[in-house]
């Protein structure tokens, strides 16, 4: 009777081990949901020893930390790429307010992982932290582009970002029921109400 070899599990053959599973996670993530992730399920996708992992992310919070901070750079890139070119103040928020639906709406379960609860309740992850303040600061700028108070730019980002992060995850689970050919129209024409209401 002929055994089948078992798969290889070597640690030493991956070049960035945290990167294998980093990608992995997002790929169960967007594929399946947040419930889908396991450290040892993880392991064996990146065929590794499971006990490998657990150097790299000691529990699961700290890799669903590593998923979002990653998500945030994503982020980052996509809206500062909307915004690019566009005008300072209002056109470069509205810009910047359909890119990050935009993304939302390509990563569906990363940006839900993102825009839920804080993961970073006890300061563990300083780095995911950094990289929601980097993200944001498109929004902060497209603020402060519109004539507003600089002492008022950070509150008011804080709280535009919260609505408009909370238009979008209705959109995202039907709630809010917007044709998808009218999606990009609406998000702007929100967005742009919401600015109003900021100034």
């Amino acid at each position: 009777m002929a055994v089948r070899a078992a798969r290889k599990r070597d640690t030493f053959r991956h070049g960035n081990l945290p990167e294998a599973l980093l990608g992995a996670a997002l790929k169960r993530l967007e594929a399946e949901s947040i419930e889908a992730i396991s450290l040892r399920e993880l392991a064996a996708d990146a065929g590794i020893n499971h006990r490998a992992v657990y150097r790299h992310f000691p529990d699961k919070l700290s890799l669903l930390a590593r998923v979002a901070e990653h998500g945030w750079h994503q982020l980052g890139q996509r809206v500062t790429k909307s915004a690019s070119g566009k005008a300072a103040g209002e056109p470069a928020l509205l810009a910047a307010s359909l890119g990050m639906f935009q993304f939302g709406r390509d990563v569906p379960n990363l940006y839900h992982l993102m825009a839920g609860a804080r993961l970073n309740v006890e300061g563990k992850f300083p780095k995911l932290d950094a990289a929601v303040y980097d993200a944001l600061q498109v929004f902060a700028v497209g603020f402060a582009g519109t004539g507003m108070a600089p002492d008022i730019v950070i509150e008011r980002t804080a709280v535009y970002v919260a609505a408009l992060q909370g238009v979008i995850t209705q959109i995202l689970h039907h709630r809010l029921r917007v044709a998808p050919a009218r999606a990009n129209a609406y998000v702007t024409e929100i967005s742009g109400r919401l600015i109003k209401g900021m100034r």
